[in-house]
């Protein structure tokens, strides 16, 4: 063998150890990351939450539940919009029923302080539409 082949084969051979550590290295590795928890979910990892089964199972709330109840606590005070006058209403319906509702009788009479409800409507919202002219002089159509 002569000396060039020589020291090409011990470069190679050199070449050969180190890959072969790097080998070790990576097997290492990967059968340390095999042996961790296997029941990665994302909420315990950093798995996206598509990876998880649509249909899976969460473990619930990490936070205790409440025990107060919804809505307004008791002593809350009381928030309500007062009702305007008949008088500066745009429509006013009224509702007279001709029996009661418990018994059936027919009823007779007038109430002088009915119960009153009123509603708020917002008008309905329309696009405006437009034709712009790019040069002067030229009339704006607009409906």
């Amino acid at each position: 063998m002569t000396p060039a082949v020589k020291a090409f084969v011990l470069v190679l051979l050199g070449r050969i150890e180190e890959l072969e550590g790097k080998v070790q290295e990576l097997e290492a590795k990967v059968e340390k990351l095999t042996k961790r928890d296997p029941k990665l979910t994302p909420d315990n990892s950093s798995l996206p939450p598509s990876s998880q089964h649509p249909h899976a199972k969460s473990k619930g709330p990490k936070t205790k539940a409440s025990q107060k109840r919804l809505g307004a606590q008791p002593g809350h005070p009381k928030h309500n919009r007062d009702l305007i006058p008949a008088d500066q209403c745009d429509q006013v319906i009224e509702l007279k029923p001709e029996t009661c509702r418990r018994c059936g009788q027919e009823l007779s009479g007038v109430d002088y302080d009915p119960l009153r409800h009123q509603v708020w409507e917002l008008p309905e919202i329309r696009a405006s539409e437009g034709v712009s002219a790019a040069s002067a002089g030229m009339p704006v159509l607009r409906h």
